[in-house]
């Protein structure tokens, strides 16, 4: 895990303090080295976080005639595979990094096909001075980083937004800011500034070294490639595949010449990868949690029933959730844009507890969009229930519902009662929008922005929506989720978190392989009646103790609404001052101000919007006075 920066001039040479200058931002991805290459208008620049091949892997990396030179962040999981194919054409190799394993193969077979065979997670850029043009690609599914910027003069990337702020003219993207206050998170494209990019996944861009001509071209397209494959409609078969697929790919993913454990929260996913690794590995693998002294969000008795079943060396921190507040603001900021999944707090110090022991560990991320594990899944069903009652008795639940005051005891169920209720006559896609949204509505975003800075982005959304054509309204909702919730909001969650903390996350959900098999089988296999993740469970049920089956699921939780009641209370008031909001102009303060009122009194918990205002607000706050 490394991070990887460049920059073409199409005016001036570049020196290496420019490099050098970029490389910094990064030292969190990679504190074990630095790496400079320069080349007339080219500089390319990595920081690397040693994992594979210690002693020669080093980057960036030229091949033996000095004319190809790669910066490379990620792991290649079937190097190993690709490289022998090399060898037997006669192919020589000088390290044994999957790093050298790519300048090889894209020497032999060119950038398209390069791509198509990589199996991993990866961000790299190639400088072929045979060809004049530097090449940056990113893999398949989104789960590293790759950030760029283009104007007139120059064509910069990197791993991470921070190294390229400098370089922004600081102007916020209206696309990006709506899509945060709604979704929570700024998916890709989009950053929150207008003059800097995501690359899109499964996809890469050729810059002109000379001229600053640009082209982008998709490598790989879920919806294409399984055009080409069989469905599977029988289902032992479609268990047994996946327990071949997923051991292989945990197999694969501890490869490694550093220590490795994997996140155990004590979820049916994470657990599986866990008792996959114990399975595998003939010594204890070590495995981490976190638990918390609430035990409304505690979960770490579930982790140790499973450690104690595959014998894990586990490791477990006890977190007051008092104690955390004073770290929120750092954790926060350090994803560079707003971003506002809580979650990644507590995220923040499983991280830390794991790179005490490793510097690799697994995680049983993306199983959800994968296999059906989210409860908005199952909200067609309630609300199919719900419209089924007389007229009457829906009156009066609603009636209720809408009364009742919120408090730790009410807020979870008053909040999915409300969501069944307000979204019972919606369209398909409408209630899926609704439940992805888990900031500010559309209609409030409407009233919360000032006119320049509202702009509709439900369309957005749509498009990926309708791109899956010809299937259910569900499986439709999981490729909008795969497409837009992993990609923005998952991945880039644990990347940051975990780079954050010099640690390398690996997520063997990923593998191609299995992405592509979760959209062979039909929808029935993934949520059987209320069950979600049914073939998930049954495939390894033999795997996991019997009450691990049976949990419902929890999620990372941490109290939001109760620290802005409280300790963050008047941080949040500052935020919102009459005078920062005038300044900026763009939200409406008098909303702002009610939706806190009606929080602080219970009668409402606004606390995804109020969250979203925070995080915002403190971003902000931070880069932008």
């Amino acid at each position: 895990m490394c991070g990887i920066v460049g920059l073409i001039n199409y005016s001036r040479l570049i020196t290496e303090s420019d490099i050098t200058s970029l490389n910094n931002k990064l030292i969190s991805r990679g504190p074990d080295s630095e790496g400079v290459y320069v080349y007339k208008n080219v500089g390319l620049g990595h920081r690397r976080l040693s994992i594979i091949d210690l002693e020669s892997g080093n980057q960036p990396m030229v091949d033996e005639s000095g004319q190809i030179v790669i910066v490379f962040n990620g792991e290649i999981y079937n190097f190993i595979e690709l490289r022998e194919e090399l060898v037997h054409q006669g192919i020589i190799f000088h390290t044994k990094s999957d790093t050298e394993v790519i300048l090889k193969v894209y020497k032999r077979y060119g950038i398209q096909k390069t791509l198509e065979l990589l199996e991993g997670m990866f961000a790299f850029a190639i400088y072929d001075r045979n060809l004049e043009k530097t090449i940056i690609a990113r893999d398949k599914f989104g789960e590293k980083p790759l950030y760029y910027q283009h104007n007139k003069q120059s064509f910069l990337f990197a791993s991470e937004l921070k190294a390229l702020e400098d370089y922004s003219n600081k102007e916020i993207d209206i696309n990006a800011l709506n899509l945060f206050m709604s979704l929570s998170y700024i998916p890709a494209p989009c950053t929150i500034y207008n003059d800097i990019r995501k690359l899109m996944p499964g996809s890469y861009c050729e810059i002109n070294n000379n001229n600053g001509e640009i082209k982008f071209e998709t490598y790989y397209d879920l919806l294409e490639r399984i055009k080409t494959l069989e469905p599977i409609t029988d289902f032992a078969k479609a268990s047994k595949q996946l327990e071949e697929l997923l051991t292989d790919a945990v197999k694969h993913r501890m490869v490694s010449d550093v220590p490795i454990g994997s996140f155990l929260s004590g979820g049916i996913d994470s657990s599986i990868i866990s008792a996959i690794m114990a399975k595998l590995n003939k010594d204890k693998i070590n495995t981490f949690s976190i638990g918390f002294v609430e035990k409304d969000y505690d979960e770490s008795e579930r982790a140790q029933l499973v450690s104690d079943s595959i014998k894990s060396n586990h490791f477990l921190k006890f977190l007051d959730y008092n104690s955390v507040v004073d770290d929120i603001d750092n954790i926060v900021l350090y994803y560079d844009e707003p971003f506002g999944d809580s979650s990644c707090i507590p995220s923040n110090y499983v991280a830390k507890l794991a790179r005490g022991k490793v510097t690799v560990a697994l995680t049983g991320d993306c199983a959800d969009e994968l296999f059906g594990g989210y409860e908005k899944y199952l909200a067609p069903y309630y609300i199919n229930r719900f419209k089924k009652l007389p007229f009457t008795l829906r009156k009066i639940f609603t009636w209720f519902v809408n009364n009742l005051p919120h408090n730790r005891l009410t807020n979870g169920i008053l909040r999915r009662f409300k969501k069944v209720i307000e979204n019972s006559n919606l369209s398909s896609f409408d209630l899926h929008y609704r439940l992805m949204s888990l900031g500010v509505s559309d209609e409030e975003r409407k009233e919360l922005l000032n006119k320049e800075y509202f702009k509709n982005v439900k369309p957005i959304i749509e498009e990926r929506y309708n791109r899956y054509n010809n299937v259910s309204d569900q499986e439709k909702g999981y490729y909008t989720d795969l497409t837009t919730v992993l990609e923005g909001d998952m991945l880039v969650k644990v990347d940051r978190i975990c780079m954050k903390n010099s640690l390398e996350a690996r997520v063997p959900f990923l593998d191609s392989k299995i992405v592509e098999f979760a959209y062979r089988i039909p929808d029935k296999f993934k949520i059987n009646g209320r069950n979600k993740k049914y073939i998930l469970k049954e495939t390894f049920k033999e795997y996991l103790p019997k009450k691990t089956l049976n949990y419902k699921k929890q999620g990372f939780g941490v109290p939001v609404d109760y620290w802005l009641k409280n300790q963050l209370k008047q941080k949040f008031l500052d935020l919102v001052s009459s005078e920062l909001i005038k300044e900026q102009g763009i939200f409406n303060y008098d909303l702002i101000h009610k939706w806190f009122d009606e929080h602080i009194t219970g009668k409402q918990n606004h606390k995804g919007k109020l969250w979203n205002l925070y995080v915002f607000q403190l971003w902000y706050s931070s880069k932008m006075k």
